[in-house]
């Protein structure tokens, strides 16, 4: 089996599935005891590196579960999908 960015479990990221989401929005805190950080940060790269659009930040300080920017996740939202009141 070929170790990839995203380790064993899942494989590295080849190839574009043109059924996928093409835009991605990952965030993190830095104190996140659940979810590695190194994970997603190989996840962003690795869809970065097929050409999808990856918006990816980390909370400083923060922990599992944290949204402290979800004004901008809206207005991520509307831009990606082209959406105009």
């Amino acid at each position: 089996m070929t170790v990839g960015p995203l380790g064993r479990c899942c494989g590295p990221i080849k190839q574009s599935n043109p059924h996928r989401s093409k835009h991605w929005w990952i965030r993190l805190g830095t104190n996140d005891s659940d979810t590695s950080l190194k994970g997603s940060a190989n996840l962003a790269a690795a869809l970065d590196n097929i050409g999808d659009d990856v918006n990816h930040e980390y909370y400083w300080d923060q922990g599992h579960a944290t949204n402290t920017d979800s004004g901008d996740f809206i207005t991520w939202v509307a831009k990606v999908t082209g959406y105009k009141k």
